[in-house]
């Protein structure tokens, strides 16, 4: 079972927001027939439309995922970022849709959106236990439980949402309970596209019993495009707690976790940054325990020739030529990619704390780089990189990391300098020499 009805859901939810946020809303005839123009380039671009009923304020009718390679070259153009070998694990689904006309005073149009046939992929496991939660999930369908309930208002410059509270209890081997609560939703449109979406999901728990529990509380997220391109955007999310519980004798604990990030596009080449922080992440295994307090990740790529990348991600895994020819096209302008600044302030092992550790590091690869002599031989992708490291430990973590019998040999051949009672590395790779601290390898 490699996916979930609540994966499901969220492709369902994304394809909504992109098919229906469109048209006049000045009457019904008019939304009908806006409705009518979307459901037939539906059906142009690898979906199917079935058991259609049209009544006076509201209608029906049952969209079929057809042809998994038509869909992903309109989900693309659409700004969805999928690719074709997930698309295809959706072959088959189809999303039954309930749809009313100035339902109330906010929405033009309102939707219920719920599956009511399984994909493919999971119809023809003939496992037990998947046959038996196949059953289980049909008969969720038919109670529509997994609904996602979408309006939008009556200038189609806004939608708002949710997805039905969800608290399923599966029985096989072991007794599984799937619990999710307070999934909302809601965001505006301009020029119809999607410009804003903020979500906020107050749990999510998946309880296996002894073998396995995690629980996702008060999770928030926003995207907002700010330019023409669907990569011209920023987005973030925010976490306050992550546990999970795990066999033999392991648990983890991150808290207040937040993620931001915000890319662009100029001539093609896209420039992007990640900023990851975390208060607290709290591991205890084989009866140790650990804990790392304000835990900072940046990451940054420029100069991702997206055009070449999103055609690499459509193309045939066994086409080696276009493979290559695609992938040389990325590497030729130029890629660099750097942490700025990967620290832990803090760091305990059972109740011991100290002070934890800085690291930055960039990659870039020259222009010059060559796919087809790298084939040939390896080496030749040296004289192409560079690459320099910094980092720096305090001397408490060093005398910790240098009792492990893994890391003393590599720390006595390289020492390390001591400067403000931290332990620096100075790492250069360039045109294939490699120094530390100065010193050639």
């Amino acid at each position: 079972m490699k996916k979930s009805g609540f994966g499901i859901i969220g492709l369902v939810i994304v394809a909504a927001i992109y098919y229906f946020a469109a048209g006049s809303t000045q009457i019904t005839e008019e939304l009908k027939k806006q409705v009518n123009n979307e459901l037939t380039t539906l059906q142009a671009n690898g979906f199917g439309v079935k058991d259609r009923e049209i009544k006076e304020t509201e209608e029906h009718f049952v969209v079929s995922f057809d042809d998994p390679t038509k869909i992903t070259s309109y989900l693309s153009s659409q700004g969805a970022q999928v690719n074709q070998e997930d698309i295809l694990l959706f072959q088959g689904l189809k999303i039954g849709v309930d749809a009313k006309y100035l339902n109330d005073s906010y929405s033009a149009l309102s939707l219920d959106i719920y599956p009511v046939g399984l994909p493919e992929s999971m119809l023809q496991s003939t496992d037990k236990d998947d046959k038996e939660a196949v059953a289980r999930i049909k008969k969720m369908m038919a109670a529509k439980t997994l609904l996602v309930h979408l309006d939008f208002n009556k200038l189609l410059s806004g939608f708002k949402g949710h997805i039905k509270d969800i608290h399923e209890t599966f029985e096989a081997d072991e007794k599984v309970t799937f619990i999710s609560q307070g999934f909302t939703f809601k965001g505006d449109i301009e020029n119809e596209k999607v410009k804003r979406v903020e979500q906020t999901l107050k749990l999510l728990s998946l309880d296996a019993g002894k073998e396995l529990t995690m629980k996702l509380s008060n999770l928030t997220s926003n995207y907002t495009l700010i330019g023409p391109s669907p990569y011209d955007s920023k987005s973030g999310y925010s976490v306050e707690k992550i546990e999970i519980q795990g066999e033999p004798e392991f648990s983890m604990l991150i808290k207040d976790l937040n993620v931001n990030a915000v890319s662009s596009v100029k001539n093609d080449l896209v420039k992007s940054s990640i900023t990851t922080k975390t208060d607290e992440i709290e591991l205890i295994e084989e009866q140790k325990k650990y804990k790392m307090n304000d835990i900072l990740f940046d990451f940054k790529i420029d100069n991702l020739d997206i055009v070449a990348f999103e055609a690499l991600q459509g193309v045939d895994v066994n086409n080696e030529k276009a493979i290559n020819a695609l992938s040389q096209k990325i590497l030729s302008k130029g890629i660099t990619m750097s942490i700025p600044n990967f620290s832990v302030k803090k760091i305990a092992e059972d109740g011991t704390t100290m002070d934890g550790f800085t690291l930055s590091s960039s990659l870039a690869i020259d222009k010059s780089f060559d796919i087809n002599a790298v084939s040939q031989n390896p080496l030749a992708a040296l004289n192409s990189l560079t690459s320099k490291t910094n980092i720096s430990v305090s001397t408490e973590l060093f005398t910790l990391i240098s009792q492990q019998p893994k890391a003393m040999m590599v720390l006595m051949l390289l020492p390390p300098i001591e400067k403000d009672g931290k332990k620096i590395y100075k790492i250069e790779f360039i045109k294939g020499k490699l120094t530390v601290n100065g010193a050639s390898l």
